[in-house]
């Protein structure tokens, strides 16, 4: 029975470890999002001028 204790500890670090790098992975591909339709703006803007 303790060996399950730690079966079980490694999963939920195993899982917290997994969720963190998912949130992390989310934030920088909104974050390049916004800067590409930054870019995109910034490219028409340049066209419209010329």
């Amino acid at each position: 029975m303790g060996d399950m204790i730690y079966l079980i500890g490694g999963y939920l670090v195993f899982a917290g470890v997994t969720l963190v790098y998912v949130y992390s992975l989310v934030s920088r591909q909104k974050a390049l999002r916004q800067e590409i339709e930054s870019l995109q703006a910034m490219q028409q803007d340049d066209a419209a001028r010329s």
